[in-house]
């Protein structure tokens, strides 16, 4: 149980998912559902300043309710998320969220009459962003919080206009994922490239796959992008650990965590360098867009 709640009362019965102070929703909504969008948006602090109740003597006995500041972003037209609502970071640690200025927001935790979303659609966004922001969600219930692990999140997909053959992509790949060798090459059809495997593999390590493969369907957050910054080919780069039950746990084992530090930059390395070849734009396994600042960070050894 997470004791007597911090969040605000008029999320009582809803899912509420936070997420740190000042995050943009609506981009990461539109990731999932392109045509999310605000039908309230939330009050700036002046509008909020401006709409309080007037005080003083001339008033008093007048009852006036505050407005609501929060705004309702509509993720289908019937579905609405509800928010943001301020949380301080000692109100965020009551709930065993994690310790940080947040903002909440609150989801239907009932199915909504004339939803075009399922439920559990709805709440493998708000995991996923949680995971994506290093945020959380209280069930609806409140008797326990769910913290996903940012750092769970290694694998990433570039998807580009521009396919490589094998033989090119090898030296690129091999100074971060030293080891690469071909694994599974196929014919090629008419003299253009149909795609590839390279697998680098590792003792303590388990082993970094790198796929390049045409494909019909592509994340729905590239819809939100312009045609010119990304394409049909792409280049998944997946870790596969000694133990593949690992990644199912929410507490893995320490030496699969070391191992998972070990091997992150080396993605994010692999990545890097085929978008400074073939440009386009990158994944994660959330479906969200990674910038490459945040790349480049990844790429760091810890």
């Amino acid at each position: 149980m997470t004791g007597p709640s911090a969040a605000p009362a008029v999320l009582d019965g809803s899912h509420v998912l936070a997420v740190p102070r000042g995050t943009p929703l609506l981009p990461l909504a539109r990731a999932w559902f392109p045509t999310a969008d605000w039908s309230r948006e939330p009050a700036t602090a002046a509008q909020a300043a401006a709409a309080r109740p007037m005080t003083g003597a001339r008033f008093r006995g007048i009852a006036v309710a505050p407005p609501d500041p929060a705004g309702v972003l509509s993720l289908d037209g019937a579905v609405e998320v509800a928010g943001p609502y301020p949380l301080d970071a000692a109100g965020a640690r009551s709930l065993a969220l994690p310790p940080q200025e947040s903002d909440l927001y609150g989801l239907p935790a009932a199915p909504v009459a004339g939803a075009t979303l399922p439920p559990d659609l709805v709440t493998g966004w708000a995991t996923a962003v949680a995971r994506r922001t290093g945020g959380g969600i209280l069930p609806a219930a409140r008797d326990r919080a769910i913290v996903p692990d940012p750092a769970a999140a290694v694998d990433l997909t570039l998807w580009s206009a521009v396919p490589l053959r094998p033989d090119d992509a090898l030296p690129l790949v091999r100074p971060a994922l030293s080891g690469s060798r071909l694994a599974a090459p196929a014919p090629p059809a008419g003299g253009a490239p149909e795609g590839f495997t390279l697998v680098a593999r590792y003792e303590y390590d388990g082993e970094v796959e790198v796929r390049c493969s045409r494909s019909r369907e592509v994340p729905v957050v590239l819809s939100t992008l312009d045609w010119r910054e990304h394409g049909p080919w792409g280049y998944h780069v997946t870790w596969r650990p000694p133990d593949p039950l690992e990644l199912e746990v929410p507490h893995p084992s320490q030496l699969h965590v070391i191992a998972r530090q070990r091997v992150t930059p080396s993605i994010a390395r692999v990545v890097a360098t085929l978008w400074r070849t073939v440009g386009g734009t990158v994944v994660d396994a959330g479906g969200f867009v990674v910038p490459h600042e945040e790349i480049d960070a990844r790429a760091r050894p810890r």
